[in-house]
This record gives C-alpha cells, structure tokens and sequence, in this order.
C-alpha cells in the first residue's frame, strides 16, 4: 500500500520552490500567479504538459532588480511514507524531472502544509493496517439474516398468476354519416368549376352515387381488419399466459424447495454463494446435506495463523503513525477471532441456502506438525452446532465470535493464552 498526497495550501494553491526560497503560485491550472522573492510572474499554459510561458507583472516588494532568476521552477511536491514508515518527499519541475535536493526538502518541512498533509497520509496508513486486520477478524459482521420459513411461505401464498386481457378492438364502425363526411371531402376537391352554381348539384350526386357502394366496402374492411385483429388478440392471449404460467410455476417451484429444503437446491445454492464471496482468509470447505433431518455438515480447512497481518498501528497524540509487530498474544487472539468468525461465516452461508435447514454442524481444522513423526497432520480445533433459530436472534455486528461459541451447542479447547488444543472427534 502507498499513498500520495500533492501538498496544497488552498485550490488552486501549490508550493513551488526557486533559487531564491519558497513562493507560492495562485490561481487555476493553465492560468496562475507566482508570488515570490523576485517579483509576481503570470504563468499561462497549457494543463497536462508541463508548458507555460512566463511574464513578469510586478517587481519584488524589497525593490530587488525586475531580473527573472533562471532558477524559478514551478514543480510538483509527492508525500509518502516508505517501508518503515517514514516520510519521503519527492520533487519534480514541470516536466517530470526529478530535482530533489536536500536544502529544498528541508524548505518544505518547514512549512505548515507539510505537517498537516504528513497527518493525512499518517490517517491513511493507519486505516489501511487496522483494515488489513480486520478482514480477518470481522468476518462474521457481514453475515445476511437467513430468511424464515414463514417468510418464504408468504412468499408462496401471495403469488398471483397474471392472466392477459384481450384488448378491445377500438376501431369504430363505418356509419352512414362517417362516409358522407369522406365522399362530401372527396367531392369538394373533385368538383370545383368557376361555373359555381354547378358545384354543389355535382358534389350531392356524386355522394348519392357512391354512398351504397363506398359504405358497404368500408364496412367489409372494417370487419376483416377487426376479425385479424381479434385474431391475433387470442393468439397473444394463449402466448402471454403460456409465459405466466411457466414464471408462476417456475417461482412457486423454488419457493417450495427452498421451503423444503431439498438436497440439490441447497447445495447448488451454496456452492453458487462460496463461489461468489470474495474474502481475505483463505479457506476449504468439504460438505455434504442430508434432506431428510436437514443438516448440513462441513469440515472447515482454516487458514493458519502465519497468514493474518503481522503488523499493528497507533496514532500517537502528537498524531504521528506508530507501527509495530503484534506479539505472539495479540496474534493467536486474532487468529481465534477469524477462526471461530468463518466458523459462523460458513453457517451463515449455509442457511442461507434455503429456509428448511434446521442445522448446520461446522468442524473445523488447521494443520499442525506431529511433534512424534514431524509431519504435518489435520488437527481439529473445534465443532460446533448452529440451529436456525438461535442463529437467526444474532446481531451479528455486536457480538465477540469467541464468546458467541458459548450460545450453542459446541466441542472447543482455547486456553487464557488464545491457544486452541486439538480435540477429540469421536
């Protein structure tokens, strides 16, 4: 993990260094104002490649020569801290060159910007190591509720079966005064001579003529379009509740097993769910669920001891970063908390997989060297037994995973020392 941090005074407001002492520059990329000990100096340039020209707009306070000193560079100021957390400062002109030196670090660390974003990147750090524990230790904290078989059986009883409707065919029907209106139209346009008084006894003829005829024809397609579109309602109708029926069956289907807890449900379900947890601890499971008593049993290979974060952080009151080696107690406490937190992890995940199982049984192991052959063995560690409904009252958030062991029925030796013996699995 490394963090870096520009060190800025304000927006807009980046410290610059120069032959002469530090001067700040105001203003907005492209466009800013250099303060310093030669005089103000408007930059203009172009963000992103490091050009910009320079002219100068006032001399110095002190009255020093309108001289531009060659050294003036406007650079860029990258905070850190190193593999034993230690400040670094790197500095860098416009065009990526690195121009650290001594004398200008030793500008910058006296300045107030410096110490207040070295607090900032001490904060970061800080996070990070305690963060890096804590995806070992509180694990169990993200567990989901498992859901209650009264919920999946409302589930059940409140699903409906959406039938269509068939929409109307909302064309009207060609009347007598409909298709006067359309033959009187037509007439108008047909029938427009200068020799007026002729029109209007053309235009009535001409809808006396065609109205039987324009009427009967209109109605025909009327009637067969109303007829196809009847047609393809019905066909619509049978499609559309074909679809219904399959989602309603398919749903209702695995409501049921998830309300029954059948065997391939919950095991798909839970391979699914471990292929998809993304968690710092590495670990095995092996499995198998009997449906009839509804059991889930599963042999936990828990990651060792040698695999959590070795390193611990305090931020002093002065609000430096203090980083040291946990010792060998804080560690096995660590290592008892991420073991027992997956144990409940796994049984979380288990019951998750569907509302009808009733227990899930963990036995959990580490690998340890026989101290009468020196090789390595499977020790275990614990077993424990999670029924649903002493499961399903945990806050999760609040509870010590050790201590939550206490709740239910379970097989652990852990010493004051946060030393787990191997126990008996017979």
């Amino acid at each position: 993990m490394r963090y870096r941090n520009r060190i800025k005074l304000a927006p807009g407001l980046h410290i610059n260094l120069s032959g002469s002492g530090v001067s700040t520059t105001l203003g907005v990329k492209g466009a800013s104002v250099n303060l310093g000990k030669s005089g103000a100096h408007l930059n203009t340039g172009i963000p992103g490649t490091g050009l910009y020209n320079r002219s100068k707009i006032s001399s110095a306070s002190n009255g020093s020569s309108n001289k531009i000193s060659k050294n003036q560079t406007q650079v860029g100021v990258k905070l850190d801290l190193n593999d034993n957390y230690e400040p670094v400062i790197e500095i860098y002109d416009d065009r990526g060159i690195d121009i650290t030196t001594q004398a200008s670090i030793a500008k910058i660390k006296r300045s107030p910007e410096y110490k207040a974003n070295l607090l900032k990147i001490y904060e970061l750090y800080y996070n990070d190591i305690i963060e890096e524990t804590t995806q070992f230790t509180d694990i169990y904290k993200h567990i989901v509720p498992p859901i209650s078989k009264k919920e999946i059986q409302e589930e059940i009883d409140n699903l409906k079966l959406h039938k269509y409707r068939k929409k109307p065919f909302d064309k009207s029907k060609p009347s007598v005064d409909s298709v006067k209106n359309i033959l009187s139209n037509e007439a108008v346009r047909k029938f427009n001579s200068v020799l007026f008084w002729k029109n209007k006894k053309n235009r009535l003829e001409y809808i006396e003529s065609n109205l039987d005829k324009r009427l009967n024809d209109l109605i025909a397609q009327w009637e067969e379009q109303k007829e196809d579109f009847e047609k393809s309602e019905i066909i619509r109708e049978k499609e559309s509740n074909e679809d219904s029926l399959k989602t309603y069956q398919t749903k209702k289907d695995i409501l049921i097993k998830n309300l029954n807890g059948t065997e391939n449900f919950v095991l798909q379900n839970f391979e699914a769910i471990l292929n998809e947890i993304d968690i710092k601890p590495e670990f095995f499971v092996d499995f198998e669920y009997n449906e009839d008593d509804k059991t889930f049993l599963i042999d936990l290979d828990l990651p060792e001891i040698e695999h959590l974060p070795k390193e611990t952080a305090t931020i002093l009151k002065s609000g430096k970063l203090s980083v040291k080696n946990k010792s060998e107690k804080q560690l096995r406490e660590d290592y008892a908390q991420c073991a027992t937190g997956l144990g409940f992890l796994i049984g979380g995940i288990a019951f998750l997989c569907s509302a009808g199982i009733e227990k899930v049984k963990v036995s959990a192991y580490t690998q340890r060297i026989d101290k009468k052959d020196g090789q390595t063995k499977n020790d275990y560690i614990y077993s424990i037994e999670f029924d649903i409904d002493n499961f399903s009252k945990i806050n999760f958030k609040q509870i010590d995973s050790v201590i939550a062991f206490k709740s239910f029925e379970h097989k652990m030796e852990l010493s004051n020392s946060s030393v787990f013996k191997t126990i008996n699995m017979d």
